[in-house]
This record gives C-alpha cells, sequence and structure tokens, in this order.
C-alpha cells in the first residue's frame, strides 16, 4: 500500500527523517504484497519549509530511505527544493494531484498528516551545564552522609522527604504567582507587498542549463509523421465532353446458326480516327446468313466526336466475332455533346496542397500537444510542416467537381519548459522582495505571454510573474521588544516597527491588571503573539 506523507512547516531534516522512519515498518510489510513494483511514499513539503532548501539535506532524505524496498518522491513547487531532488534522483511532482494523474499513486493513497507521525524527542540541556560523558575509569563508591543536629543525627531518607516537601511548595507558590501575574495576548495583522515581473526569455534547444544573466534556458525539439487525405472543389469551368453518343446498330449473321454476341461487345468506326461503342444488351442473331438483330451501342468516351453518320460503324473488334457476323449502324447515332464543365487545372495542385498542409499542421500539434509532460507547452508559431510526398487522384484537364489527394509530412516545433521559465520569473521576484520581507511561494502565479520571435528553434517570448511578499515577523521578538509597556506605547511601537493593517490588539488578563497596571507583563514569557495571515491593500482606481 502506497502512502502520501504531509510534513510540517517547521521541521527541520531530523524530524523530517524521523516521521518517514516512523512509517517505513507498515510500507516495508506491504513489500511482498505487490510482485510488479515496490510500495510508494509521497512526501508532501510544504511551501513554508525550507529544511529541504539545500542539497546536503535533500543528500539526507535521499540516505534515508537508501536500501529499502521503498520508492520515495517529494511534492514542492519550490525550485530549489525541485533541482535539489533532481540531482540526487527523487522523483518530483508540482502537486498532490500531479502525483495522480501521473498514476504514482491513485486516488485511493491515504493521507497521513503530521501529527500521527513521529518526531525526534531531544533531551534538553541544562544551560551552562556540560554533556555527560561516558569514561571508563571506575567510579568510586558513593559514600553515605548524614546530618547532624546537636547530637542527633539525620538519615538520608529524611533528607531526601525535605527536599520533595520544598520543591512541592515551591511549586505550589509558583503556580499560584503565575495564576496572579497578568497575561497579555497581541495580535498583528501584517500587509503584504505586492511584487511583479515581467521578462523577455530565449527557450533554445542548443543550450544545456539556465542562464540567469542571458535570461535563456533549454528546450527541446519534439516531431511527429502524418499521412493526411484530402479534398477541394474546383473553381475552373470550360466547355468539355459531357454527353456519349448512343443510337442503334444491326449485327448480321455468316452462318447458318445463330450467334450470339456478349454485351459490352465493342465495335467501331474504320474510317479516319477510330471511334469506339460498346453494346449495352446481349444479342441474338437468329439461324441462317443475312439474318439480323439491332442492339443498342453507347460511344465510350463523351462528346460529339460519338456522333456518327449512319455506315460508320462497321468493324468488330475482337476478330473472332467478324467471323460470325458483321456490324453497322444502319442510322446515324446523336447525343454526344460539349457543355460547361468544372475541370482540374494547375492551379488546383497549389490549392490542395495548401489544404493538406494546413490539415496536417492542426492534427500535428494537437498530437504534440497530448505529448507534453507536466509544466510543458509548445508555441503553435515553431511549428514547421516539411512536406515528403504528395499524390492525385486525378489530374489535370480532367472532368471533376473535386480535386483530391494525399500528402505525407513531418510536424516538428520547439517544445518549451514552463518550469524553467517560471524559475527565470522567481529569480527576477525574489531580487524585487525589500528587506525585512520573505517571497510567500505558494501564492505565486506565473505565466507565458506572446511570442515575440522564433529562429533557427529558439523561440523568445515574454513571462510574467506575480505574488506577495510578506513581512518576516518573529512573535518572541515581538513579545521581547513591548515588556512592561503601557498599550498605547506598545501599540505606537509595533506600528512604527512593522508594517500593519491596524492597529495591534491587546488584550491584558485579568481585568484587574487593565484597571490597575495598565501595562503589558513583565516577562515576555506572559505575553502570546497571534500573526494573522497578511493582506494586500486594494488601490483604488479613484
Amino acid at each position: 500500500m502506497d502512502k502520501i506523507l504531509l510534513l510540517s512547516p517547521d521541521d527541520d531534516i531530523t524530524a523530517i527523517r524521523s516521521r518517514i522512519n516512523s512509517v517505513l515498518p507498515e510500507l516495508a510489510g506491504q513489500a511482498g504484497v505487490s510482485t510488479k513494483r515496490p510500495p510508494r511514499l509521497l512526501l508532501d513539503v510544504p511551501g513554508k519549509n525550507k529544511a529541504l532548501h539545500t542539497l546536503v539535506n535533500m543528500k539526507l532524505l535521499a540516505r534515508t530511505i537508501k536500501g529499502r524496498t521503498v520508492e520515495l518522491a517529494i511534492v514542492s513547487k519550490h525550485p530549489a527544493v525541485r533541482d535539489f531532488a533532481k540531482t540526487v534522483g527523487i522523483k518530483r511532482f508540482g502537486s498532490v494531484r500531479a502525483a495522480k494523474r501521473a498514476k504514482w499513486v491513485d486516488s485511493a493513497t491515504p493521507l497521513t498528516p503530521a501529527a500521527e507521525t513521529t518526531a525526534p524527542v531531544l533531551l534538553t540541556a541544562v544551560p551552562n551545564e556540560p554533556l555527560p560523558v561516558k569514561s571508563k575509569t571506575r567510579r568510586p563508591r558513593q559514600k553515605n552522609y548524614v546530618l547532624v543536629l546537636g547530637k542527633g543525627r539525620v538519615g538520608v531518607l529524611q533528607q531526601f522527604g525535605a527536599l520533595i516537601l520544598v520543591a512541592a511548595l515551591s511549586a505550589v507558590l509558583f503556580v499560584g504567582a503565575m495564576a496572579l501575574l497578568p497575561q497579555a495576548t497581541i495580535t498583528l495583522t501584517p500587509v503584504a507587498r505586492a511584487v511583479q515581473t515581467e521578462l523577455i526569455v530565449k527557450a533554445d534547444p542548443a543550450v544545456q542549463g539556465v542562464d540567469f544573466q542571458s535570461l535563456t534556458f533549454p528546450a527541446r525539439v519534439s516531431q511527429v509523421e502524418l499521412e493526411m487525405p484530402g479534398r477541394i472543389e474546383t473553381i475552373e469551368t470550360e466547355l468539355a465532353p459531357v454527353g456519349r453518343a448512343a443510337g442503334t446498330v444491326a449485327f448480321i449473321n455468316r452462318t447458318d446458326q445463330e450467334q450470339t454476341i456478349p454485351v459490352s461487345t465493342t465495335v467501331t468506326t474504320s474510317a479516319g480516327e477510330q471511334i469506339e461503342f460498346i453494346t449495352t444488351q446481349t444479342a441474338t442473331i437468329p439461324a441462317g446468313v443475312g439474318s439480323l438483330t439491332p442492339t443498342r451501342v453507347i460511344a465510350v468516351e463523351p462528346g460529339p466526336q460519338g456522333n456518327v453518320p449512319a455506315g460508320q460503324i462497321n468493324r468488330l473488334e475482337n476478330s473472332s466475332y467478324s467471323l460470325l457476323a458483321r456490324v453497322v449502324n444502319e442510322q446515324p447515332l446523336g447525343g454526344g455533346t460539349l457543355e460547361p464543365a468544372r475541370v482540374v487545372v494547375q492551379d488546383d495542385k497549389e490549392r490542395l496542397q495548401a489544404h493538406l498542409q494546413q490539415l496536417i499542421y492542426q492534427e500535428g500539434l494537437e498530437q504534440l500537444r497530448q505529448s507534453l509532460a507536466e509544466q510543458e507547452f509548445i508555441s503553435p508559431e515553431t511549428l514547421q510542416v516539411i512536406v515528403l510526398d504528395v499524390t492525385y487522384n486525378e489530374f489535370s484537364g480532367d472532368v471533376s467537381d473535386t480535386f483530391s489527394g494525399e500528402m505525407q509530412a513531418v510536424v516538428r516545433g520547439t517544445v518549451v519548459g514552463g518550469y524553467n521559465a517560471n524559475r527565470l520569473a522567481l529569480a527576477a521576484l525574489e531580487a524585487q522582495v525589500p528587506a525585512g520581507y520573505e517571497l510567500d511561494i505558494e501564492g505565486l502565479r506565473f505565466g507565458a505571454g506572446e511570442v515575440l520571435d522564433v529562429r533557427d528553434g529558439t523561440v523568445t517570448f515574454r513571462v510574467f510573474a506575480d505574488g506577495q511578499a510578506l513581512p518576516v515577523i518573529d512573535p518572541h521578538a515581538v513579545a521581547r521588544s513591548v515588556t512592561w509597556l503601557s498599550l498605547g506605547e506598545a501599540q505606537a511601537q509595533l506600528n512604527q516597527q512593522y508594517p500593519l493593517a491596524a492597529v495591534p490588539g491587546i488584550e491584558l488578563q485579568p481585568d484587574w491588571a487593565r484597571q490597575w497596571v495598565g501595562r503589558l507583563p513583565f516577562s515576555s514569557v506572559r505575553i502570546d503573539v497571534i500573526i494573522n495571515d497578511a493582506v494586500t491593500p486594494v488601490v483604488s482606481d479613484g
């Protein structure tokens, strides 16, 4: 069974490794259940967690699962975390949804919150007291001492009981004093600063890494080979042979026996240009020399050349039939005409090629987009259609309302990784963050603008990004800075020290402390500081 482990924003690398170790036994127990692959652990890293912002900590994370039958991946939107994960060979995703979409985990994979895992328990050291060091020297045997009062003696058990009593009384006095001391709660609502940037970047397939000076990053070239049929309507018209001549011929028997001339037998003229006709029915000639039977024929080619006068059709193309019968048209044939008709011309080839290229361009763009990975895009301006071959079903001069053919071509384009473009935009945003602020990684928005130039596979385009810079406020520093100040002084000092959206809220308990003391506690331990989510001021147009 796979797992999704959610980390805490305050976890350091030791806590992260401890939480992983707490779920590894359960995952390892599932290793033998599936024979297809080992169980998987997806680590969801909050945007405010900075434990994995160094390569050293990322290597320690990779070492945690080394030799285990578990696959590890992380979820993070921070570029540095993703780069370090790639360096040590850990798979990375931009979101849990992206990991599910890639089928690394499925929708049924359970989510384990940080509260359900074990963080390391650290020993608390006493200030200025060295940690105990093991020694190989033999310790001297402890001696039992007694406290002598006058002539009597007090045993060790009595001394120990007295110490316990003193400690208990001190604890009661301390709790009582703390209950009587004032307690303050300070609520701050900081103001965020909007930051935004717009860059002109280049995606170049020839470079290997991201160059933050020239704003250039790698791209890749992708292509697909297609075969696409197409058809267009012809537009040129001219007088063309349309109707075919038709009429009747007579077959005359040359023998004493009945003869049969099958349908589709070819008969022709013999004088001048030979014109062919075919029978449209089977002719049965009665027995006896000179017997005849009429039969319908139609010209093979359309046009007026089939309108022959009487007596012109006098030859059977099949010589074997000539021994059995003669043929003649006793009446002229008619019906062959010239009419305006649409024909194929040379210009139709160029129009058909342009039509086929457009079809291949659209289909190629769709197929290339379907093959893109996460955070990749392909600009239509970079696509090239390289024609390999074109075949046509009609030819110039053919009478046809349509002209059709098939094209074989390669569609090639430059695939741009939005992740690298976002890294450049992120660096530009971080440069705009003023002192005392930090960039809110989770609130960033990135986008690609217009393509400015495409040359030799290199795409020059605009990218933009915007987000918020949050003021860095340490609650402990806030508490220490306002101890034993009056409420008004504390509010004025905090307003001057931090960018706040409203006057700091200060609540002093118990009520008598506000009425009679009117000051914050003398100790910062008695001051709780609550920091609300930062707000962005709305700038009105008026």
